[in-house]
């Protein structure tokens, strides 16, 4: 697709965007590659298609309006003849992961012992694993919001107490799998003697440059870092066009497309999202926005008596989380971790607001009205 024709497919689509903490262009092409290999045999239907870019130096996943709803509306009807379907999809992630750890053992030993060889056959088996975990991620996820959203009877409460311990743990499991790679590519980095250390590597290069780089195709990888660290990127997972983008006009020009979108957002004075706890009903306060687990160290102890907004929690926010007067998020579904632990805690919540990070700010007074899941801001910091 030319790039003009890539613009205009572009703005002919609606688009809804995500933030997400802590994800690089290396997980990100890992796990796209995995969902176009797989899920279609998974589901019957094609993922739906994704535009991966960087606003403002955060990382902004567009996905396909039209089609997600469409992939998961199919979600919901196999699961909902079928609710064992998720279960077992489950089960094979869990096995799926059990390999992955003994695999990053693998790939551990090989870079401790400086063979070059050894580790980059470790990493490949690695990464091909992965993308398999891409597609049942985004197969369970479906699967998991049709079946909670369904409202279906007590008799699959099994099922779902099995998802929210599933979900639970991914971020843990992802984190095992960051340090593998982390350690693979600043032992490959300092062997070939590239500049770029091993974050800027993963926050620049996709999967398939990595393999290129990794077999010798890829010469000058320090010069495509600094290229993109100064000129950005687009990732397009497309039906018929998969590919990275470095052309630097069209990278404007979609920036600017999302940028706008983005904007538009952010000039709202409310979110609205999913009711997850209701607690006592409304709560007024100020907002503290925490949007990774990397701002906890400054940002933790401030939470206590105000309003957590954030993209999603982890099982790192746990300590911080017990005097919180409300969590608002942006990503989510009823079993999602939020939702989980503010029904343990008894925190009012709101998940699924999809902007609330973009449009809230810190310092904002804002009523959440946890009845109808709307936080509207009161005056802005």
């Amino acid at each position: 697709m030319e790039s003009d024709n890539v613009l205009s497919f572009i703005k002919s689509q609606k688009w809804v965007l995500r933030y997400r903490a802590d994800t690089t262009l290396l997980f990100y092409s890992a796990r796209q590659d995995g969902v176009r290999r797989f899920v279609k045999n998974m589901q019957g239907i094609d993922a739906y298609e994704t535009v991966f870019v960087p606003i403002k130096d955060q990382p902004v996943r567009a996905m396909n309006l039209a089609q997600t709803n469409a992939f998961h509306e199919a979600s919901r009807e196999m699961v909902l003849k079928n609710p064992q379907i998720l279960a077992d999809r489950i089960k094979e992630n869990n096995e799926l992961w059990v390999r992955i750890a003994g695999e990053c053992e693998a790939l551990g030993r090989a870079v401790k012992t400086g063979d070059e060889t050894q580790a980059i056959a470790a990493f490949k088996q690695v990464a091909d694993s992965y993308a398999l975990n891409g597609a049942q991620f985004i197969v369970i996820f479906s699967l998991g919001i049709g079946l909670t959203e369904a409202g279906v009877g007590p008799e699959y409460k099994s099922i779902l107490d099995v998802h929210d311990a599933w979900r639970n743990t991914v971020v843990l499991k992802e984190e095992l799998l960051g340090k593998a790679w982390y350690e693979f590519l600043t032992f490959m980095a300092s062997h070939r003697k590239i500049e770029s250390p091993a974050p800027e590597l993963m926050r620049h290069l996709s999967l398939h440059e990595f393999l290129d780089w990794l077999n010798g195709a890829m010469i000058d990888v320090d010069a495509k870092v600094n290229a993109r660290k100064e000129n950005g990127f687009i990732y397009l997972d497309l039906h018929d066009d998969r590919r990275m983008v470095d052309d630097k006009n069209l990278i404007d020009a979609v920036v600017a497309y999302f940028s706008a979108l983005e904007e538009k957002d952010a000039a709202s004075s409310s979110v609205k999202g999913q009711v997850a706890f209701v607690g006592d009903g409304s709560v007024t306060g100020k907002v503290i926005v925490v949007k990774n687990k990397d701002e906890l160290s400054a940002k933790g102890q401030s939470m206590a008596g105000n309003i957590l907004v954030t993209i999603q929690t982890t099982p790192h926010f746990i300590p911080y989380l017990k005097d919180v007067k409300a969590i608002v998020t942006d990503e989510g579904g009823i079993t999602c971790h939020a939702a989980i632990v503010s029904r343990e805690f008894k925190i009012p919540c709101v998940i699924g607001t999809k902007n609330g990070t973009n449009v809230l700010r810190d310092g904002d007074e804002v009523e959440v009205d946890v009845e109808k899941g709307i936080v509207k801001v009161l005056k802005r910091a």
